[in-house]
């Protein structure tokens, strides 16, 4: 397939001292660019507009906080500001600078709640000419989505892979420990929808439907636990974690159940699933199975 170049200059590629360009058309529109849109810019908006995306199989309010293209910070709450300001709260210091994107129509009182926020851009659906013109008045980017299939790609070798973005079947079975009742399984739900878009080794803990603590990116998936435990502190106690591949020792469920979380979800498929389910079973941890693996690198 042929992609002609778009029109759209980038301030810089991934460094300011890189080029970078677009080619085929992108879904979304510029409602108001303030400054020159970077590469890393358009990278993170789609990460965090996906993640805001998948959580509408949720209900509620969905806003989602990226830097570095994996979230700092993800909330769903009733209220449209609540869920905005807890998200950017989750990890404030992470926040500064980073990409805010919600799953529901951006207004006025929107835009005035973050106000004396720094954010780069700010990515919906769909915005209210008031949230428009008040967010103009900064120097934040506003990129309005419109309707696509998320797909990942990379360049290797001269050649271009491109694959599906999407969710496995989001049916959990029960392995281990106390069984969780409707309100608590959906705080897993949440817990492992936004994991998905964590780079991996991720693992991802919440807590009234809020990340408290990320673990991302790390070559080891103990790493990974002992990082996200470590940002969640006491927060950690009674909380809820998703792990997007499986565990291959208990080592890391053993953190977790240190830091005093209650239950977890994970896919399945190492030699040494039966021993990290006893594990489980033994540390009193209610225990789930995801029904495949959610990578992202």
């Amino acid at each position: 397939m042929y992609l002609e170049k778009f029109d759209l200059d980038l301030r810089y590629g991934e460094n300011s001292h890189e080029k970078a360009e677009i080619f085929g058309k992108p879904a979304f529109e510029i409602l108001h660019e303030g400054k020159q849109l970077s590469y890393n810019n358009i990278l993170d908006a789609e990460a965090a507009y996906v993640i805001a995306n998948n959580l509408k199989k949720l209900k509620g309010y969905a806003s989602v906080v990226v830097k570095h293209q994996t979230p700092c910070g993800a909330s769903i709450k009733n209220d449209k500001i609540e869920s905005i300001l807890s998200a950017i709260a989750a990890d404030e210091e992470s926040s500064f600078g980073g990409i805010l994107a919600v799953n529901f129509e951006f207004d006025e009182k929107c835009a005035m709640a973050i106000k004396k926020k720094y954010l780069e851009v700010v990515v919906a659906e769909s915005f209210t000419q008031e949230a428009i013109e008040a967010l103009s008045k900064k120097k934040v980017r506003i990129l309005k989505i419109n309707d696509y299939e998320p797909k990942v790609g990379k360049p290797a070798f001269g050649a271009f892979l491109v694959g599906e973005r999407k969710l496995p079947d989001l049916k959990f079975t029960h392995v281990a420990g106390p069984q969780l009742d409707v309100e608590e399984l959906n705080e897993l739900l949440f817990a492992f929808i936004v994991v998905e878009g964590v780079k991996s080794n991720a693992i991802l803990i919440s807590k009234d439907m809020t990340t408290v603590g990320i673990g991302t990116g790390q070559p080891s998936r103990k790493r990974a636990a002992w990082i996200a435990t470590e940002l969640a502190g006491e927060k950690a106690k009674d909380a809820y974690v998703a792990s997007d591949a499986f565990f291959p020792f208990p080592d890391g469920l053993e953190i977790l159940a240190k830091a005093g979380v209650k239950a977890v979800v994970s896919p399945m498929g190492s030699i040494r699933d039966e021993e990290v389910i006893n594990a489980a079973e033994k540390m009193g941890l209610s225990f789930y199975k995801a029904e495949g693996r959610v990578f992202r690198h």
